[in-house]
């Protein structure tokens, strides 16, 4: 076994120690990419000595680990869910809340956003902080609301919902964004939404051979379902970045496309399908992150001050748009729910890091930014159980 491989599997085996029992500290409910991320921050004070090669090498897993990211993060976007006429509780329905609670979250976001650009560093622009503080982290929301045994409430649908819509939109438009700031044309701006009807076709053609039972004969077990859906993954990354989409949008909609078809043992692709994302290459992604964490940056004194500033933004941003439930959950489980919207973690990283690639953060914000994420991420599920009355929880 090669020097590089061993140190490499060590990495693996040491960071799962240290993020199973981070997880276990009672209260603080840290998940776990969270402590694969703290521990990418500690490698760099050399708990392992990895050279250049290795650290390349860990880096090319991480951008595969990142589109494996997008890709879960679009199979829990439940596309039946978004459509009008479902789950309407109370004469409301849950999609046009979820609706304005973005455009609420969009507008405050780029209003605070341009507020902060006159005090920030150089090279932070207004549009990109708006939507990082516009994201939220399903992969947090959907254990917690489980977990509190809300999922399947009103309540709980109306904070699912505005999440996936959250995370849709935000991916949608960040990717726009991006290529407005690197093209520079609207043309090509525009070309970056073909990716979302190329997906609407692959579901259409997919939809047509489930229909056909000679071909249906052709799809193969789960294990040949994974690679295929690989293989997609791979092209629909391969076609975004050749349009100048983001790559992790097209892995969002394969995603997505998965949820939305209907077929026997889609709970079973699923798990195997978290399996191989959150159990190898999802945890290189943060450990990589934390590794190319800049502590530096941080030293000095304004960099320390923006910190507590961006997490009140961040709160504030999330729940302000959610006292638009009060009326139909009452004040405390709307500002529990806003609580729990201000969770961010996976999308925030991500585009924080492309924000400092394309010139539109600088390296110092972007560390603080991930900070506030970990802060975000370990508080709000803690604010938002103490907030739900225990009758809310226990009832089914």
């Amino acid at each position: 076994m090669s020097d590089t491989l061993f140190v490499f599997l060590l990495v693996l085996a040491a960071s799962f120690v240290f993020s199973t029992l981070l997880s276990r500290i009672p209260l603080l409910r840290v998940p776990s990419t969270v402590g694969y991320l703290i521990f990418g921050m500690l490698l760099q004070i050399h708990m392992f000595h990895l050279t250049s090669e290795e650290t390349n090498w860990m880096n090319h897993l991480a951008d595969f680990g990142l589109l494996f990211l997008m890709y879960v993060s679009g199979m829990e976007v439940d596309v039946h869910q978004l459509r009008p006429s479902k789950w309407k509780e109370n004469g409301q329905s849950v999609l046009p809340m979820g609706l304005s609670i973005f455009c609420m979250t969009l507008l405050v976001s780029f209003g605070i956003s341009l507020l902060l650009c006159h005090f920030t560093p150089p090279r932070t622009n207004p549009y990109m902080l708006a939507l990082l503080f516009s994201t939220t982290s399903l992969g947090v929301i959907l254990p917690i609301l489980e977990e509190a045994k809300l999922l399947h409430q009103s309540f709980g649908q109306s904070l699912l919902v505005s999440a996936l819509i959250a995370d849709f939109l935000t991916m949608l438009l960040l990717s726009m964004f991006i290529s407005s700031q690197t093209s520079g044309s609207w043309t090509q701006v525009l070309l970056t939404l073909a990716i979302v009807p190329f997906a609407c076709i692959i579901y259409i053609v997919l939809r047509s051979v489930q229909r056909s039972p000679w071909l249906r004969r052709f799809a193969g077990d789960v294990q040949i379902r994974i690679r295929a859906i690989i293989a997609l993954l791979a092209v629909t990354a391969a076609l975004a970045d050749f349009t100048g989409a983001e790559p992790i949008l097209g892995s969002f909609l394969v995603g997505m496309l998965v949820s939305a078809l209907p077929f026997s043992f889609k709970e079973k692709l699923r798990d195997y399908s978290h399996g191989i994302g959150y159990g190898f290459f999802i945890p290189l992604f943060f450990i990589s992150v934390g590794l190319d964490f800049d502590f530096h940056s941080l030293r000095s004194t304004e960099a320390i001050i923006w910190i507590p500033a961006l997490i009140a933004v961040a709160f504030v941003v999330k729940i302000v748009p959610a006292l638009h439930m009060v009326r139909h959950f009452g004040w405390r489980q709307a500002l529990a729910g806003g609580f729990l919207l201000s969770a961010r973690l996976s999308l925030i990283a991500a585009a924080a890091q492309i924000g400092v690639q394309i010139g539109a953060l600088p390296q110092t914000f972007a560390d603080a930014i991930i900070l506030v994420a970990i802060f975000t991420s370990m508080v709000a599920p803690i604010l938002f159980v103490s907030l739900t009355p225990r009758a809310m929880r226990e009832q089914h």
